[in-house]
């Protein structure tokens, strides 16, 4: 349940820290600071049945019973019904410390970076705090009545659930979910791929805050202007204070003293400071695929003569603007950076864990590294989950992944009243000042399908006009009033986006106006080609379920008898309820029915990435009408059939490789409409790039061309799409569809292929595949294995496999191949093996 199938890559954390080691040591006053954390993580205890056991800390409760092996593995099995419980119990952790002298500070409290959810704190049995909220930051004053040694803080968490149902009936009327009265991750309740699992703990870092006199409590870097020769940015730093005193304010660039500011007023309280801080000839952070990714290290300290306190954070210069204006077709959704409009490519991403404490640097890094390996510049982060730890938005600094960030309302209808809308106020306030000095943050978005909801689901159906008139009017004040004034006081500048998708897809403006959730293929069961006809003018959420592989079956399940989709551990494992259903009917339209357990899993995966293929090619190709596509989505919090292009292990579906060649700069698509062959060329370059030139062969299964064609003098545009072909297919081959491919190379000016399409005219149901002989030669280097493959006739789909299992990446998957064409495929195993790798290969044909 807990081991994670991932490469460890921590190339950017070590030059992260060599950059701040450097940093520091430049600084000119080398005194320790005023302010000063002692973290409390080691040594806590949960109660179980009036006993003690050890906890980890940060973690929840389900993972510390596990680990002290009083339940089952949640994951496995049906073991998530019998697990209801917990969610239902209160339960207490405490930790003894001893009084570090802690009176003699000017100013000590104990911080909660997170606390899921309802909690009473105590100290030696006195109450000192009441928690509501697992988003914010608790900072409680160390009471007065320590001793010496043996100090207890105790933490009592109440139930989730109980604590809602009484919030419920208070109100005059019932929302849609009790889990809307909590500011509680969403997910936890449940979700069409998620276990039902509500957790609580101390889900991140506690430690206790001390200094004398003053500390710097926040600063923000707010860049006021860009061009090529000079940067402005704005320095504004928050300090708290118990004295009046006269300090000074110095701030270093990458290690150099760049600015000093003298006779700084502070006064007993908190008090805000401002400076401006030139930046000449600037480098950009531009977004991947567009630029580097370069980073400032900026470090400011505050000074009043014997006392000294310091701040660090990374920031990058660049300029982001979302064009949403008017048009002759509705309204623009266009994300602009650093002046040059771009096409946003890329994922919706989910918590990688129903339990999130335990993700590490590691599981982050492969996750994000694997969006990059897919050509993908943008991330969103979705309003039913978590705002992300630290650690997330610094690799996405790095990688040059930009983030669309939700906060965290999804598919639900919240109260409006004081208690709940301050609290509310106070997390978006510690969340927006939290990741505000982010490059990578490109958009706040208010919520996930909460206009969505009431406006199409039928939930104004159970509520009379004055209730309807009340929960509309919570509505419009808690996303059209309450975020997005905490965004202008915090991030000022940085879009705020009300709600997404703007409409429904029920609504002729999904495609006309704003962003898009389109989920006609899925929920409708619409045919893939529908997407020729919904592209929107940014397409936020629509993809398509399959299974994990085998290997990730495995993990859950107990032998080969539980291997069949009506058996109530796969039903566990398959949240929606309609989910096989879909699955099979798509793959009845689209492919050949497969013969076994497993062969259904392969296939499944075929036709997720068909649909979802599809619907990416359609938006590129639909270039400037369309600019933006965010498919759903990245990843599993546990071993599931999901919408994921990458399983709970860190698997590559057959999808993820599909996005690979979909979200390259360069692409060719094509498109059948009847016997009309479409191709365009779609490029995310900068510049026009002239005298390419494409072949067209239409070849049949055998490898013979019957006839080819070559369009000379192709100019790809730079930052759009163009048509460059509409042709008629002969009569004759139109008869022959099932026995045909039509491969079409892309070549720049110097004859290097720069990409490929192979467009079928048919589904591959009703292609007329011979059965192949792939030869294989595998060869061991000295950490990776050299796959060669050869086929003597067409071999479509062809799936590389270890067996039995070896955890590793191919460097390709799920490929087509030519009569005659050669393929090689570079194996990495996760770790070093020097026994025989047993490697299985299949092909679309195996399946029926």
């Amino acid at each position: 349940m807990f081991s994670h199938r991932y490469n460890t890559a921590l190339t950017t954390l070590i030059l992260t820290c060599v950059i701040v080691s450097i940093s520091f040591s430049c600084l000119s006053d080398i005194r320790k600071p005023t302010s000063e954390n002692t973290k409390l993580l080691s040594g806590w205890e949960f109660q179980y049945n009036s006993n003690w056991y050890p906890a980890t800390v940060p973690g929840c409760i389900h993972t510390d019973l596990f680990n002290n092996k009083l339940i089952a593995d949640p994951f496995f099995g049906t073991n998530e019904d019998s697990l209801q419980w917990i969610s239902d119990s209160c339960w207490q952790y405490r930790i003894f410390f001893d009084n570090n002298n802690y009176s003699d500070y000017t100013s000590s409290s104990f911080v909660f970076d997170g606390l899921d959810t309802y909690a009473e704190i105590f100290v030696n049995g006195e109450k000192i705090a009441t928690t509501d909220n697992m988003f914010r930051k608790w900072v409680i004053p160390i009471p007065e009545n320590l001793k010496n040694t043996g100090n207890e803080l105790l933490v009592r968490f109440l139930s989730a659930p109980l604590v809602e149902a009484e919030k419920a009936a208070a109100l005059p009327y019932s929302l849609p979910e009790t889990r809307a009265f909590s500011r509680k991750a969403p997910y936890h309740s449940g979700w069409d791929w998620g276990p039902k699992y509500i957790t609580c703990g101390i889900w991140q870092p506690v430690y206790i805050n001390t200094w004398n006199n003053f500390k710097i409590s926040d600063f923000q870097i707010y860049q006021k202007s860009l061009t090529d020769s000079l940067a402005v940015v704005n320095i504004s730093i928050r300090v708290d204070s118990d004295i009046n005193t006269t300090a000074q304010a110095n701030c270093y660039i990458n290690g150099n003293k760049v600015k000093t500011v003298n006779g700084i007023d502070i006064e007993k309280g908190n008090c805000i400071f401002n400076f401006d801080v030139d930046i000449t000839n600037p480098k950009r952070w531009y977004p991947n695929g567009l630029g580097d990714q370069y980073l400032y290290d900026f470090i400011v300290e505050v000074i009043n003569g014997k006392d000294i306190d310091r701040s660090t954070h990374r920031f990058g210069l660049r300029t982001i603007e979302l064009n949403t204006s008017a048009d002759s077709t509705g309204s623009a959704f266009e994300f602009i950076v650093n002046g040059k409009p771009f096409f946003a490519k890329g994922v919706n991403y989910i918590p990688p864990e129903s339990f999130m404490p335990q993700v590490d640097r590691n599981k982050y890094n492969n996750m994000l590294q694997s969006c990059v390996a897919a050509n993908m510049n943008m991330v969103r982060i979705w309003g039913g989950g978590v705002y992300e730890n630290d650690v997330f938005y610094d690799i996405c600094d790095d990688l040059g992944l930009l983030v669309w960030q939700d906060f965290m309302f999804s598919c639900a209808l919240y109260p409006g009243d004081n208690e709940f809308i301050n609290n509310v106020k106070s997390e978006a306030e510690d969340q927006i000042k939290r990741l505000r000095n982010h490059p990578c943050l490109a958009i706040w978005c208010g919520n996930n399908e909460v206009k969505n909801g009431w406006e199409d689901w039928g939930w104004k159906n159970n509520y009379t006009e004055i209730q309807q008139t009340l929960i509309g009017g919570d509505i419009h004040k808690l996303f059209n009033i309450v975020l997005p004034a905490a965004v202008e006081k915090y991030d000022k500048g940085r879009y705020y986006h009300h709600t997404s998708p703007e409409w429904g897809w029920g609504h002729d403006e999904c495609v006309t106006h704003g962003d898009s959730h389109y989920w006609g293929v899925w929920w409708g069961e619409q045919p893939f080609e529908i997407y020729r006809e919904k592209t929107g003018r940014f397409m936020s959420e629509y993809g398509f379920q399959a299974y994990p592989q085998l290997s990730t079956i495995a993990t859950f399940t107990t032998d080969s008898t539980d291997y069949s989709l009506d058996s109530p551990i796969m039903k566990n494992h398959q949240k929606n309820a309609r989910g096989v259903e879909i699955i099979n009917n798509m793959i009845d339209n689209y492919y050949a029915k497969p013969n076994s357990f497993e062969d259904f899993l392969y296939v499944s995966q075929l036709v997720q990435a068909l649909s979802t293929g599809y619907a990416i090619e359609t938006h590129r190709s639909q270039m400037p009408h369309c600019m933006g596509t965010l498919y759903w989505q990245l990843n599993d919090c546990w071993p599931v059939a999901s919408w994921s292009s990458i399983d709970y292990y860190g698997n590559w579906k057959a999808l993820h490789y599909k996005v690979r060649e979909l979200f390259k700069p360069v692409i060719v698509t094509s498109d059948l409409r009847g016997d009309t062959l479409e191709v365009f060329v779609v490029s995310d370059l900068l510049n026009d790039t002239r005298d390419n030139f494409i072949t067209i062969d239409y070849i049949d299964f055998a490898g013979n061309v019957i006839s080819s064609d070559t369009l000379p003098e192709i100019t790809i545009n730079a930052n759009t799409s163009t048509p460059v072909l509409e042709q008629r297919i002969d009569k004759l081959m139109m008869k022959q569809a099932g026995d045909i491919v039509v491969n079409i190379n892309l070549y720049d000016n110097n004859g290097q292929l720069v990409a490929n399409k192979k467009q079928y005219l048919t589904y591959p149901k009703f292609l007329n595949l011979p059965q192949p002989v792939i030869d294989v030669i595998v060869a061991k280097n000295k950490n990776t294995y050299t796959i060669k493959l050869k086929s003597d006739v067409i071999s479509k789909d062809v799936c590389l496999s270890v067996e039995p299992y070896i955890a590793g990446n191919f460097s390709d998957n799920y490929f087509d191949m030519l009569a005659g064409e050669e393929k090689i495929v570079i194996f990495t195993p996760e770790r070093v093996h020097s026994e025989t790798i047993n490697f299985k290969v299949r092909s679309y044909t195996n399946v029926f």
